[in-house]
C-alpha cells in the first residue's frame, strides 16, 4: 500500500514538474503573456535609399538586420524598383546584404526595405558561435610601432586586473577616456588611435584588447528605439562574452531597446556607379498583441508555442480546442468539491456537461431550463414507470418530450426580447435525458430527499464548473498554455489517493468530535 502510494505521489509531482516547467520556460524564458489582452510595442524600421543614376552600371550594397539575433521580422519587404535584387550572407560575421543592381540608371531612383521587429535588450542573449573563446592574438602585426605600444599598454592593463572582468572594465574605461599629454599612457593610446577620436575607432581598439586577452568580441552597429522619427542616426556598442556571460557596452545609454543591423566597422551602404546619395533609416512604433509577437517568432520562442500549441490548426479545429481544453479544468474542480468537500451529484461527470451546456444558455437561464425540464421529465418518467415500459423505449419518449417541450419554450418566446429562446434548442439533449433518468433511479432506490440533494449538488458543482470554465483568464491560459493540461492530471492524481474524511462528513459527525 505504501508503495502504490509513493508511486502515484511520485508520478502526480513529476506531471506537476513537467507542465510548470515548460510554462515557466515559455512565459519567463521566452517572453508569452501570461494574461489576455496583452500588448507589446512594435516597431516599424525603414532603410530609404535616394539617390541619382548617371547612365552607367549600378551597384548598392546595404546591410540588412544581423541574421543571429532572437528576434523576428514577420513582414520583412523589398521595394527594388528596376533593380535586381540578391541577398548575401556572410557566414563569419552573421550579417546580411542587399544587393541591387542595374545596367545603366538614369534619373531619381529609390529603393526601401522594411521590416518589424520588437527590438533587443541588455538581457537578448549573444549566438553561442559568438561566445566561443579565440586564441589569444596580438593586433597590429603590420605595423611594430603599433604593435610595441599595444603590447606595453595591454600588459599593464593586465598587471593592474584581477580577472577578465576586470580587464574588460579597465580597457573600455581607458579607450573612451580623453588623456592629456604625458598623462599615464596618453602617447600610447594616442598612438594607437592614429588621430581617430569616433566613437567606432575606440570601440575598434577595444575589441583589439579583449581579442588578445581571449575574449570574444565584436562592433555592433545600430539604431535605439527611443521614439518615432524619420531619420535616426545609427549608433556602435560593443559585445562580449566574459565570465559565462552575455555583456554589451553602450558608449551612449540606448534607454531600453535598440536594434542590431551589422557588425564591423564597415558602412551600411557601399555604392558605386551613383550620385547624391540620401540614406534615410525611419522608426515607427505601434501596439499589438504580445501573443502574436512571440509566436512569430523565428526562433526557440516560436519553435516551443508550435509544439505545445493550437495555433497551426486551421480556425474551425481551434475554435473547437479553446472549449475542450477547459473541460479537464472543471473536472478538476468536480473531483476536489467530491473528494474534500463532499458534494453529491447525479453520476461522475454530469455536472460538468451541464456546466458545458450553459456556455449556449447562461447560467441563469440554464439553472431554470434545466430545472424546469427536468421536473417535467421526471413527472413523465415516473407516469411511464406505471406503464412498465422497457429501458430503450422509455429514454424515447423522454427525449421526445424534452424536445417537444423545448421546441414549445422556443415558440412561445419568439418575437420577445428574450435570449432564451434562442438558445434553448442548443440545449444538449442527451444530458437532460440522462440526468432525469439517473434521477429518477436514485428517487426509486433512496429516496426523494435524496435525489433532490444530488441534484442541487449537481447545479452547484455544474454552476462552479461554468463560471471557472468561460472565465477569460483560464480560456486563454488553458489556450496558449496546454501544457497546464499536465498539471491537472498531477492534481487529480494526487487527490485520487486521499481517503480521509471530506468536509461535509466532519461537519455531520461533529457531535463524536465533541
Amino acid at each position: 500500500m505504501k508503495t502504490k502510494l509513493r508511486q502515484a505521489v511520485i508520478l502526480g509531482l513529476i506531471l506537476i514538474a513537467a507542465g510548470l516547467g515548460i510554462f515557466l520556460v515559455k512565459s519567463v524564458r521566452l517572453g508569452y503573456p501570461v494574461v489576455p489582452g496583452a500588448t507589446a510595442t512594435i516597431w516599424d524600421f525603414e532603410i530609404y535609399l535616394e539617390f541619382e543614376g548617371r547612365d552607367e552600371p549600378a551597384r548598392l550594397e546595404v546591410y540588412l538586420p544581423a541574421s543571429d539575433v532572437q528576434r523576428s521580422f514577420p513582414q520583412e519587404q523589398f521595394y527594388n524598383g528596376p533593380f535586381g535584387l540578391s541577398l548575401v550572407a556572410e557566414p563569419e560575421t552573421q550579417n546580411r546584404q542587399a544587393v541591387w543592381t542595374y545596367r545603366f540608371p538614369s534619373n531619381r531612383k529609390v529603393l526601401r526595405y522594411m521590416a518589424q521587429t520588437v527590438g533587443e535588450t541588455m538581457a537578448t542573449p549573444l549566438p553561442p558561435s559568438f561566445t566561443q573563446t579565440e586564441p589569444e592574438t596580438i593586433p597590429f602585426q603590420s605595423d611594430l610601432i603599433k604593435r610595441q605600444a599595444f603590447i606595453v599598454w595591454a600588459g599593464d592593463l593586465r598587471r593592474r586586473s584581477a580577472d577578465d572582468q576586470s580587464f574588460v572594465n579597465l580597457a573600455l574605461q581607458e579607450s573612451f577616456e580623453n588623456r592629456a599629454a604625458g598623462e599615464e599612457y596618453a602617447d600610447e593610446i594616442a598612438v594607437l588611435l592614429d588621430g581617430r577620436t569616433s566613437t567606432r575607432a575606440r570601440l575598434e581598439l577595444a575589441r583589439h584588447t579583449l581579442h588578445s586577452a581571449g575574449i570574444p568580441a565584436r562592433i555592433a552597429n545600430g539604431v535605439y528605439l527611443s521614439d518615432s522619427r524619420r531619420r535616426v542616426e545609427t549608433k556602435h556598442w560593443l559585445e562580449y562574452h566574459v565570465d559565462g556571460e552575455d555583456l554589451r557596452y553602450f558608449p551612449e545609454d540606448p534607454s531600453g531597446r535598440f536594434f542590431t543591423i551589422w557588425y564591423g566597422n564597415a558602412g551600411l551602404v557601399d555604392a558605386s556607379g551613383i550620385e547624391e546619395l540620401d540614406i534615410q533609416i525611419g522608426l515607427q512604433s505601434h501596439r499589438d498583441a504580445a501573443i502574436d509577437v512571440v509566436r512569430s517568432s523565428q526562433g526557440s520562442a516560436g519553435a516551443l508555442g508550435r509544439i505545445f500549441g493550437f495555433n497551426d490548426l486551421p480556425l474551425t479545429t481551434q475554435l473547437v480546442y479553446k472549449v475542450l481544453v477547459t473541460i479537464p479544468v472543471g473536472i478538476t474542480i468536480l473531483v476536489f468539491l467530491r473528494q474534500f468537500i463532499g458534494f453529491k451529484t447525479l453520476g461522475t461527470f454530469m455536472p460538468v456537461l451541464i456546466g458545458i451546456a450553459f456556455r449556449e444558455t447562461a447560467l441563469i437561464n440554464g439553472l431554470i431550463l434545466f430545472t424546469l425540464l427536468v421536473a417535467l421529465g421526471l413527472g413523465l418518467r415516473f407516469y411511464l414507470e406505471r406503464l412498465q415500459l422497457l429501458l430503450v423505449p422509455r429514454l424515447a419518449v423522454v427525449v421526445i418530450f424534452i424536445v417537444m417541450v423545448m421546441a414549445g419554450v422556443t415558440v412561445a418566446l419568439t418575437g420577445t426580447d428574450q435570449a432564451i429562446g434562442l438558445s434553448i434548442s442548443l440545449f444538449p439533449i442527451v444530458i437532460l435525458t440522462m440526468t432525469i433518468e439517473r434521477m429518477s433511479i436514485v428517487w426509486e432506490e433512496s429516496s426523494a430527499s435524496e435525489a433532490i440533494k444530488q441534484g442541487m449538488g449537481s447545479l452547484a458543482v455544474a454552476s462552479i464548473a461554468y463560471l471557472v470554465m468561460t472565465n477569460s483568464h483560464i480560456e486563454y491560459l488553458m489556450y496558449q498554455f496546454p501544457e497546464l493540461l499536465l498539471v491537472l492530471m498531477g492534481l487529480c492524481v494526487l487527490m485520487g489517493r486521499y481517503t480521509g474524511l471530506r468536509l461535509s462528513e466532519l461537519w455531520r459527525f461533529r457531535q463524536l468530535a465533541q
